[in-house]
């Protein structure tokens, strides 16, 4: 018969579980402890965690409330997957039995004795995961911990944390979280282990070397808890709850061994970093009572008069060390720091060079030496100075802050010298290229920047710099020239606008307006060509280049430039214009014909008359004469056509009533040229060959009138 899914698994951990005993503990925990028992053999899983769960709260250490509650859990998961078949469930009560199993347990002994159960648990929360297809990455498992922490569900969110702590990316997030859960549920010490776990990982975490210190402090161990505080302390730059929790450990110390001056001391150092320095004082006192010759202490002491501003008793704290060892360093390298802040900057000097014989390599020494020197010194003399004695590094800060503080000409001293120690910080490259440009000086910033380039060639910053300053110095060369122009000096702003390297199209549109208000019409349009070749979608450059072809009476040129302008915008002002351009146009044409008309090359002017009905198919003129030319070449029925058209569309012209009348009686269509020269008759006025020809005619072919 098959074997229903978990339930075998997890009756045989119960049994194991069992099987090792109870151990009763009086008071509360026994009640809840019995509770939980009587839930858990009457099978009520949950009540029985939740009596079990009270328990371990009141004896975090008792192993038999542990081992109950795990048998809860395994007997509740298999409940949920074989009865229910709500694997999520059962998932997250094997999660917290593992947890207890793993986890919990402070004794190394107790995960050892349940390898077998523990083996059991994880193939039955595998199962579950399958059947639920759950995502089992490390950053799932530890978003999945998130989760199972937000809804309460604690020990299931530390065992899927300590899952994703098996990545080393998260690993130490998801041990700190494991310790948080641990110290939530009461087991401090636990919860110790998992904080320090984080901590190696990363130790430069305040916050988690706060939480690992307190946790310490609360379970006893004094001694790691004083390290770990006063590293806290040492980054944390005189934090009050650290300085809090040091004094009450300090105190309880001192409260078993009042004589112990060290101890004092320490109180001391605490009181004098909470501002209390008459406390200070008493328990420094006292320190030096029962220790006259610590040195600890009367620097200390020395150190709490310099923040008093008693810069005298500070000296004579300092001098009590020096007269006894004339090469402590500290009290020789404090006692300089008090000179100084009384004014006496050479005699600090002095002395912090005598520091740096002592230790040469004493970076808070040189750093009070070139501060005294900034203070006493001119911007220009301690750039000397730095140049001389400092390094790269000192003189590039230096330089910052005077860029800054728009100090250009110091400052661009200053980064030369950065340059001249260290050739190979592009920054200072940088920087110094923008102090140029800031003095409008582009050529020099250019420079020392196409040298940056050529040394830095994939520095992002070194191209942008100078990208920027470029485009920088193409605006101020265009403002020159738009002086110029604007001040009407238009062969000066010609000169400015061609001189700008690469040319824009802003350059190229300044020179054609200077070379138009020159009347250089021309150039003008040269320019203007030129510009829009920068950007073919401005339609206000082929809108000029089509003006300055009227100007100059080139029709067509224009005409050709006004349609691109419409094209890309149809303004009406173009409009306008294209109207006036193509009138020109077809009367250039027309006179063009008409002239060839006159000179009887009757091909090329029948070309211009088409060419001018094509843009213009209602201009008489050109009907008029290419009839003429028809008739010319005894092609009467065109040139019929073209009469009766040009009658159509205009009155000027009612000799064609008699040339039409003359075509139709050639081709012996009397009624039509009765009819014509009739009209003929009554239009035209002047008495001449035409008129008496068409009234003798008109006789003739009477009998075709009407």
């Amino acid at each position: 018969m098959k074997k229903k899914f978990l339930e075998s698994i997890c009756f045989i951990a119960i049994c194991a579980f069992l099987s090792e005993g109870c151990v009763y503990s009086a008071g509360a925990f026994s009640e809840h402890y019995n509770s939980a028992q009587n839930f858990l053999a009457q099978g009520q899983y949950s009540s029985a965690i939740v009596e079990f769960r009270k328990a371990l709260r009141i004896n975090y250490m008792d192993n038999s409330g542990r081992v109950g509650l795990i048998n809860s859990y395994l007997a509740r998961g298999a409940y949920y997957a074989n009865t229910e078949k709500d694997f999520e469930k059962a998932a997250n009560d094997f999660r917290s039995a593992l947890f207890y199993l793993k986890i919990y347990p402070d004794n190394l002994q107790d995960v050892q004795n349940s390898v077998g159960m523990i083996s059991s648990a994880t193939s039955n929360l595998n199962q579950c995961l399958k059947v639920t297809s759950s995502d089992t990455t490390p950053s799932a498992r530890y978003k999945k911990a998130e989760s199972l922490r937000a809804v309460g569900n604690l020990s299931a969110a530390a065992y899927e944390f300590s899952k994703a702590a098996e990545s080393d990316s998260l690993s130490s997030d998801a041990n700190s979280q494991i310790g948080d859960l641990l110290k939530l549920l009461g087991n401090e010490p636990r919860s110790s282990y998992f904080y320090k776990v984080a901590l190696d990982k990363k130790p430069n975490d305040g916050a988690l070397r706060m939480k690992y210190a307190r946790t310490l402090d609360k379970i006893g161990q004094y001694d790691t808890a004083v390290k770990e505080y006063n590293d806290a302390l040492a980054n944390s730059k005189g934090d009050m709850e650290v300085l809090y929790a040091l004094e009450r450990i300090y105190l309880k110390k001192l409260a078993q061994t009042p004589s112990d001056a060290e101890l004092n001391a320490n109180i001391g150092a605490i009181k004098q970093a909470q501002g209390d320095f008459e406390s200070a004082l008493s328990y420094y006192g006292k320190a030096e009572q029962l220790n006259p010759n610590s040195v600890v202490t009367r620097i200390n002491v020395g150190t709490l008069y310099q923040q008093k501003k008693d810069y005298q008793k500070a000296i004579q704290a300092y001098d009590s060390v020096l007269t006894l060892y004339p090469d402590n360093g500290q009290a020789m390298f404090y006692k300089a720091q008090a000179l100084s802040e009384m004014g006496n900057k050479k005699a600090a000097t002095d002395l912090y060079k005598r520091v740096l014989t002592l230790e040469p390599n004493n970076q808070d020494a040189k750093n009070a030496i070139a501060q005294i020197v900034k203070e006493t010194m001119t911007p220009s003399e301690f750039i000397a100075y730095l140049n001389q004695n400092g390094t790269a590094s000192e003189l590039y800060d230096f330089a910052y802050k005077l860029h800054k503080e728009n100090d250009i000409d110091n400052a661009i001293s200053a980064y030369k010298g950065v340059i001249a120690k260290d050739p190979n910080k592009a920054d200072a490259y940088v920087n110094l290229g923008i102090c140029y440009a800031s003095k409008d000086d582009y050529t020099n910033s250019i420079n020392i920047l196409n040298s940056a380039k050529a040394k830095f060639p994939t520095n992002e910053q070194v191209l942008k710099t100078l990208k920027e300053v470029k485009s920088d110095l193409t605006s101020a060369m265009l403002a020159s020239a738009s002086s110029s122009y604007d001040n009407k000096d238009y062969k000066k702003a010609i000169k400015e606008y061609l001189s700008i390297e690469p040319a824009t199209e802003n350059s190229m549109l300044g020179a054609a307006a200077s070379y138009q208000a020159l009347n250089d019409y021309d150039n003008a349009i040269a320019y203007y060509k030129k510009a829009f070749v920068f950007n073919a979608k401005n339609a206000e450059i082929p809108y000029y280049i089509g003006y300055l072809y009227s100007e100059q009476k080139n029709w067509a040129e224009a005409e050709k430039y006004l349609k691109t302008s419409l094209q890309l915008e149809p303004k009406e002002e173009v409009k306008e214009l294209m109207a006036y351009v193509q009138q020109n146009s077809t009367l250039g044409v027309l006179n063009q014909g008409i002239d060839l008309y006159e000179k009887q090359n009757y091909a090329e002017a029948l070309n211009k008359f088409n060419e001018v009905l094509k843009t213009e198919p209602q201009n008489a003129y050109a009907y008029y004469y290419r009839a003429l030319i028809y008739d010319e070449q005894k092609q009467t029925k065109l040139a019929i056509a073209d009469y009766l058209s040009l009658l159509k569309n205009s009155d000027e012209f009612p000799i064609a009533n008699y040339m039409l009348a003359v075509d139709y009686d050639t081709n012996e269509n009397y009624k039509d040229a009765y009819k014509y020269y009739k009209i003929f008759t009554e239009k035209y006025s002047t008495s001449d060959q035409y008129l008496e020809y068409a009234k003798n005619r008109m006789k003739e072919l009477e009998p075709y009138a009407g």
